[in-house]
């Protein structure tokens, strides 16, 4: 005998028409109840509508095979049972079959108690899995055991002793086929959903961390700014991403001086911040037992290479200011420092000092520069964040960082970095930055 193929065929669309709004309702407002750990009265009348309606659709989609007459109907109690529980299950099949009388089709006790039972044994799988997600395995034995229950109880079960072999072996696949695939569509869309649900909340939770310690971070720097004596001082940080591994410090001295610094270190995200944050910590506890800011930065290269695991670096300027303008400073691999000075000098950048990044070599000899303050001077320190700036594949530059500090000439070290930041994001414009923006500047203005 030909296997006549066109009715497995229509029993799978059947199938993909239920799994087709089954997607749809997991999409829809009412997406907790698939996603809720317990059903409430609304979720299993919910679910007994929708198994409900899901049996009266098979009922319509079935097909005859020799005497009988086969269909997916089965599924929507099931499935109303692995959402909602036994009630759900039973509910959904008790309603079902009043659809069934309703249109008219014939009902018979045996398939009463098939009906039934799936929806029972479909919440019974729903207790067993303890609201975790279902393993597709285990849905492939419950197709099984609701396929056999059609296949073997009462007079709508195939009966060898009256189809030949060839109508037995369609009638087999007509059942369990249809069956199982749908069931494991169903789970794999509620699986998914539970999943993305389970990811957003994550998501959300560590968003939450993220944000609180951008707040710690940033709440733990010293104020933007400061004024002591002959010095004003005025800083801003801002982030890449949450939080960043760029550091700016400063602390007033008890000889009146004042020291500073300004960093970045390697990569971006949490390591780079706790490292950021280390390193603040162990410059502010050195401050108190020398002034030598290349001694400092040696303490600083000193506990980076530490760490064996620690492949990061830090790129650094620490220095110290004293009451007369003379800056004394160590320069580990950052970019020089900017001098704005009211002389017809204007804006210029100071050499570099040629010292490699501190974390990078253990025998590194860093050397200190220095020099001398004039009244109106102002000295500041930006982050490569500010240099880097990109605009497509343009750096915002060295040029164009002196262009724009010449323009604002008398200006104080407050509206200097003010405007700064406001023409490096002019120059990003929408597009994000890629690296954290930090500037530290500082203004020697003497008392006549």
């Amino acid at each position: 005998m030909v296997f006549e193929l066109e009715r497995l065929v229509e029993l799978c669309d059947g199938v993909a028409v239920i799994s087709l709004i089954a997607y749809f309702l997991t999409r829809s407002r009412y997406a907790g109840v698939f996603l809720s750990k317990s059903f409430s009265p609304f979720s299993v009348l919910f679910m007994a509508l929708i198994g409900g309606f899901f049996y009266a659709y098979g009922i319509l989609t079935g097909v005859e095979i020799g005497p009988y007459f086969i269909s997916i109907q089965i599924l929507g109690p099931v499935i109303a049972g692995l959402i909602a529980g036994i009630p759900g299950g039973f509910l959904a099949g008790c309603l079902g079959l009043l659809i069934q009388v309703a249109i008219g089709h014939p009902v018979e006790p045996s398939g009463c108690l098939v009906t039934l039972l799936c929806g029972v044994i479909g919440g019974v799988f729903r207790l067993l899995n303890k609201n975790e997600l279902i393993r597709i395995p285990h849905v492939c034995i419950l197709g099984f055991i609701i396929g056999f229950l059609q296949f073997g109880i009462g007079d709508n079960g195939i009966r060898a002793d009256i189809l030949d072999p060839g109508e037995m072996i369609e009638g087999i696949l007509d059942i369990f086929l249809p069956t199982i695939a749908g069931l494991v569509i169903f789970v794999f869309i509620v699986n998914n959903l539970r999943i993305e649900a389970e990811n957003t909340r994550k998501s959300y939770q560590i968003e939450g961390e993220l944000q609180a310690a951008r707040q710690i971070q940033l709440g733990s720097l010293p104020q933007k700014t400061h004024e002591q004596n002959t010095l004003k001082l005025s800083a801003s940080l801002i982030p890449a991403s949450y939080v960043g591994g760029d550091l700016y410090d400063y602390l007033e001295l008890d000889d009146n001086s004042l020291y500073f610094a300004l960093g970045d270190v390697s990569g971006k995200g949490v390591p780079a911040a706790l490292l950021m944050s280390s390193t603040r910590m162990l410059l502010r506890s050195k401050i108190r037992e020398t002034r030598d800011p290349c001694a400092l930065v040696s303490e600083v290269n000193r506990s980076f290479l530490e760490d064996g695991d620690c492949k990061q670096f830090i790129t650094l300027i620490v220095g110290i200011i004293r009451p007369d303008g003379v800056v004394t400073y160590c320069n580990a691999g950052h970019p020089a420092p900017f001098l704005i000075t009211q002389s017809g000098a204007g804006a210029y950048q100071e050499e570099s000092d040629g010292n490699l990044p501190a974390g990078v070599l253990e025998e590194e000899k860093f050397m200190c520069h220095m020099i001398s303050l004039n009244p109106g001077d102002i000295l500041m320190v930006v982050s490569d964040g500010v240099t880097e700036a990109e605009h497509g594949e343009e750096f915002f530059g060295v040029e164009r960082t002196i262009e724009v500090l010449n323009q604002i000439t008398f200006k104080g070290p407050d509206e200097i970095v003010s405007l700064l930041n406001t023409e490096v994001k002019a120059w990003t414009g929408d597009q994000p930055m890629s690296d954290d923006c930090t500037i530290l500047a500082i203004g020697y203005y003497p008392k006549k």
